[in-house]
Order: structure tokens, then sequence, then C-alpha cells
């Protein structure tokens, strides 16, 4: 599955040294240069001067509006920004038109605030495209028996405050959210990729539900 990537989830992936989530569940990480260059950029040059050294080895790819000239597709993308412009920030909004025109299955955002891209997108406002927030991928990894419950919440600690000093996340909350949207509380959609995913991995889903839970009824933060 190939991923679109917003800036939020870059930024703290990259700060915290956590970026190996990203290379991990997608196949091709995709960027359109205007979040490169005008958001990435201005939000930390240590972040942009690695995020480039990752582009020229070729894990992360550019899309330019020169590449989209030459590929004939430009005024496509046009529309797609105009269609979605009442409903996404300019650089979430490329992101997710990029996603669009090319056909990419995954948007990775950490912008998880009520009415924002991720929310949108987990109900389903565009077809065929699945939205992963850090947690989220944090959540993946756990299924697949790499972390104990505990170093699940060591790991989001970690990238919290490393680089959400002034405006951290809740463990608790965004990850019963995460439970309740790949269980019974997920959309159709969301439960039949998780379905997928755990046939491929060979995980034993309500085994390691069962201890996630466990941890949260003791958890204390």
């Amino acid at each position: 599955m190939n991923a679109s990537l917003d800036t939020d989830i870059i930024i703290h992936l990259y700060k915290s040294g956590k970026k190996e989530l990203l290379f991990e569940f997608f196949d091709d990480l995709y960027i359109h240069e205007f979040l490169l260059e005008n958001e990435v950029r201005t939000n930390s040059e240590q972040v942009y001067t690695e995020l480039l050294e990752d582009i020229k080895a070729k894990s992360i790819q550019v899309i330019t509006t020169n590449d989209l000239i030459s590929r004939g597709i430009k005024n496509l993308f046009d529309d797609y920004v105009k269609e979605y412009a009442c409903l996404f920030d300019r650089g979430e909004l490329r992101a997710i038109a990029l996603a669009k025109l090319l056909g990419i299955a995954a948007f990775v955002s950490d912008d998880t605030k009520n009415g924002g891209p991720h929310q949108l997108l987990v109900n389903e406002y565009i077809e065929a495209i699945i939205p992963f927030a850090f947690y989220e991928l944090l959540f993946l990894k756990y299924l697949q028996s790499e972390l104990t419950a505990k170093q699940y919440y060591d790991s989001f600690k970690q990238i919290t405050d490393t680089s959400m000093s002034e405006r951290p996340m809740n463990f608790n909350s965004k990850i019963k959210a995460t439970v309740r949207r790949f269980t019974k509380g997920g959309s159709e959609r969301d439960l039949k990729w998780r379905d997928d995913f755990c046939n491929k991995q060979s995980i034993n889903l309500k085994q390691r539900m069962q201890e996630l839970k466990q941890f949260l009824n003791n958890f204390k933060d």
C-alpha cells in the first residue's frame, strides 16, 4: 500500500527518531512539493534536511508541478484541489488531492482534530483513501507482536514528548479511539482492511486485543 504524507506526521516521526514507522508499513511514500518546501522547511530545518536525504535515497518521492504537467494530469489535480478546498487546509489539501489523483490508498497525518482530515477520511468523505495517524501505526506494530503494550505506551510518549510538547496527545483517549476504529466500532472498510492485515501477518487479533485491554484497564499516566 502506498501513502501520501502530511507535514505534521513527518515532523513528529523525524524529530522523535521514529520515522521507520513510515517505511515499515507502506510500499511507496509520496509528498507534494508544496508540503516539502512551504511547510516542512518552514517548521523544521533539521527535519527538512533529513527528509531531503531520504528523498535523495529514493525512499520518498516528491511530486512537483512539473511532474503533473509532464504526465498530463495537472488539470485533474487542480480540479481535486478546488473540489476539496472547503474541507482541508493548503498542505493537507494537496496531499489528499495527490492521493486521489494517483490512486494512493493511504493518507498519513497527525491532524486528528475534530473536523480535521483524519476524521473526515475515517468517516469516508473521500472514497478509497484510508487515513493513519502515528498512534495507529504503532497499533499495527503492536498487533505484529513487535511491541508489548508497555512499549506501545513508551513509544507514544517518546513521540509526543519529543515533538508535541505544546499540544501533546493523550494516550488513553487516542488508543481507545484506535481500538474502537479497528474493532466493532469501525466501518466496514476499516474492518476489512484490519482483517486483511491480520491475515497477511498471521496475527492472533483476539489475543493481542486482550493483552492491550488488560494494560489499559490498569493504565495510569
